[in-house]
């Protein structure tokens, strides 16, 4: 995925980027009343592929409504997180088209991950998800 389709996203949602040091993570959303940011720490966002993993995970945080505050309950945390990580692969990483990458034969977490631009890590979640979901990639379509 390009960085400038991410940024264009952000554009047309009115999602404002903002850049500041954090501490216990890289990246994070801020949404108060009308206003959306996409904050995130430069410093510790080194390359393209960084930053658009980032982007899209903050981005599914705003398709989903997926917000918590920094003290919330862990129980809280990780069901919004899963939320927004969800909306991100299932906007950004179709799972017809992983199923057609596999077919074509990207065949592994880090070839698929090239593709889209975006951290390995990141990508195996996302594969995990969807080979959990799909019974092994052996459906068509998956109704989420």
């Amino acid at each position: 995925m390009e960085t400038s389709a991410l940024y264009d996203k952000m554009e047309e949602e009115n999602i404002n980027y903002v850049n500041a040091n954090l501490i216990f993570t890289r990246g994070a959303i801020a949404h108060y009343h009308d206003l959306t940011a996409i904050v995130v720490d430069d410093n510790q966002v080194k390359s393209q592929v960084s930053e658009n993993t980032v982007l899209i995970e903050e981005l599914g945080h705003y398709m989903a409504g997926a917000y918590y505050r920094t003290n919330s309950e862990y129980e809280l945390i990780e069901k919004m997180e899963h939320k927004a990580d969800k909306k991100a692969w299932i906007n950004f990483f179709p799972y017809e088209k992983i199923k057609e990458l596999m077919e074509n034969g990207l065949t592994t977490v880090t070839q698929i991950a090239e593709y889209f631009d975006v951290e390995p890590s990141y990508m195996a979640r996302c594969l995990n998800y969807y080979y959990n979901q799909s019974d092994g990639f052996t459906k068509d379509h998956l109704s989420i």
